[in-house]
């Protein structure tokens, strides 16, 4: 089989898999890089000539100065991708690839009271204000993911028992995530307004003043405008960041790593283990700052 044959059919097995189109993309241009690179070089060479293509790549992504975290991307999906073609039988080896390892990216999640300033912001007298004010708390109260907030409906919200139930990655598994009191009481004050603008047509929770959906790029681009608005040294306010600050605070609460697995939606403990260990430094630091054990 030809590469840009075997590239295809493991695109169309992924996508059968009900992979989303996120990760879909991920594939695209994680091993399609490897497959273009030896197609520029060799063209439509056998699956079984990759192997001796897999070093010049790296080395050709690392001599043009790529960062070691796009190079440890590029890993990942040519790591699927081969071992998809072994297990199906179309190489004869499994094809064995350079250990390329992540970059650790220090995550600075917001404190207590950061989060208040950043709640504070927005003006609550309009709908747009109201709105974004409570996908923002939502969003710190909850640790959801960006698409995953984007593709609630006002069917999947339980006002009475505290909980959303969200769909994530393949094939859409479900989880219930759970809410506080408060973000129930700016929940409900939101649905009230939202029965203003909503068309019956769309059922998503976060919708626009026109009352369609509130899209990924629409939240993007709020908190880029909200970052300019509450300049934070050190801290890129994102959605992202506030699952880490969400989780980080779980953990610094007493949370215990298992729960927190559940609600954040990991398929393993390593990332919930991350959250672990920062909160246990953090700790170590408030102890150097506040401990007796300095005065004795």
């Amino acid at each position: 089989m030809r590469i840009s044959k075997a590239l295809e059919v493991f695109l169309a097995e992924k996508k059968i898999s009900g992979f989303t189109q996120k990760t879909l993309s991920f594939y695209h241009d994680s091993a399609g890089a490897l497959v273009r690179f030896v197609q520029e070089a060799e063209g439509d060479v056998d699956v079984d000539a990759l192997q001796e293509w897999i070093a010049p790549f790296f080395l050709a992504a690392q001599e043009r100065g790529t960062t070691n975290t796009t190079r440890h991307t590029y890993w990942r999906g040519i790591k699927t991708f081969t071992r998809f073609l072994h297990a199906e039988g179309y190489t004869k080896e499994a094809i064995r690839l350079p250990k390329v390892v992540s970059s650790q990216t220090t995550v600075r999640p917001l404190s207590t009271d950061q989060i208040r300033a950043v709640l504070s912001a927005f003006d609550t007298s309009t709908f747009r204000g109201l709105r974004n004010q409570t996908l923002v708390r939502l969003l710190f109260d909850s640790g959801l993911r960006l698409q995953e907030a984007c593709g609630v409906t006002t069917l999947d919200v339980d006002l009475q028992e505290g909980y959303i139930l969200v769909r994530h990655g393949k094939g859409q598994k479900e989880r219930s995530v759970p809410f506080s009191k408060r973000t129930r009481k700016a929940l409900w004050t939101y649905l009230k307004q939202r029965e203003r603008y909503a068309r019956p047509q769309y059922r998503e929770l976060f919708i626009t003043e026109e009352g369609t959906p509130f899209s990924a790029r629409g939240v993007q681009m709020m908190f880029k405008r909200l970052r300019k608005r509450v300049q934070m040294e050190g801290i890129r306010l994102s959605p992202h960041t506030a699952r880490h600050s969400f989780a980080l605070h779980y953990i610094e609460a007493g949370g215990d790593p298992f729960s927190l697995q559940r609600i954040l939606g990991h398929s393993t403990q390593a990332m919930t283990a991350r959250y672990v260990n920062m909160a246990r430094a953090n700790v170590k630091s408030q102890h150097e700052k506040f401990s007796v054990g300095n005065d004795l």
